[in-house]
């Protein structure tokens, strides 16, 4: 199998009944033999991170995080927040993020000199498979997979995250797809 690594997971319109209508999930890390974890990337809560988490003082790490909103990730440890962040040069394997709830990365990336240290998104939950489980729900048809960037995590608002990443697949209208499963 591929490894997803990388990649978004859009739900299928099928999807109707699950945490996971109208999803799309950023696969953080991907391994046949271990599973799959990431974070869904469309689904803000309508909370701001100044409001949700009273505890930290986003402005003295970056005045603008204190607007930022906060997403529901998925449905493991939901009690719990997380910080989806770029990967340090230094790390050896081909992420483009990494997840922690580390309070730390904080501080790393308000004291980075990269362009996106005003990006950052935070969820509640994040999102597991365990071995096979992904490649099982792909041949289901649950999910539609495709490349991951950046900007559409960054640039693209929320509400219409799920429809861009359907037009990175060449999907115009998701009315037009077929909801069974099919083989060539």
């Amino acid at each position: 199998m591929v490894d997803l690594t990388n990649h978004f997971l859009v739900a299928m319109p099928t999807q109707m009944s699950s945490m996971f209508a109208g999803s799309v999930v950023y696969v953080i890390k991907h391994n046949s033999d271990t599973g799959a974890f990431g974070v869904i990337v469309n689904k803000p809560l309508g909370r701001t991170l100044k409001n949700a988490f009273k505890d930290v003082d986003f402005s003295k790490y970056n005045p603008s995080w204190e607007q930022n909103r906060l997403y529901l990730g998925g449905p493991v440890c939901g009690d719990n927040g997380f910080v989806l962040h770029k990967t340090s040069a230094a790390s050896n394997d081909n992420n483009v993020f990494e997840l922690t709830n580390n309070r730390s990365v904080l501080s790393q990336i308000a004291a980075s000199d990269s362009e996106c240290k005003s990006d950052l998104f935070v969820s509640v939950g994040y999102s597991e498979w365990a071995a096979m489980q992904i490649e099982f729900e792909i041949l289901r048809n649950d999910w539609l997979v495709v490349k991951a960037g950046t900007d559409l995590i960054f640039d693209v608002e929320p509400s219409k995250r799920y429809g861009e990443a359907m037009r990175l697949l060449g999907v115009q209208n998701v009315s037009h797809l077929y909801h069974g499963i099919g083989f060539a």
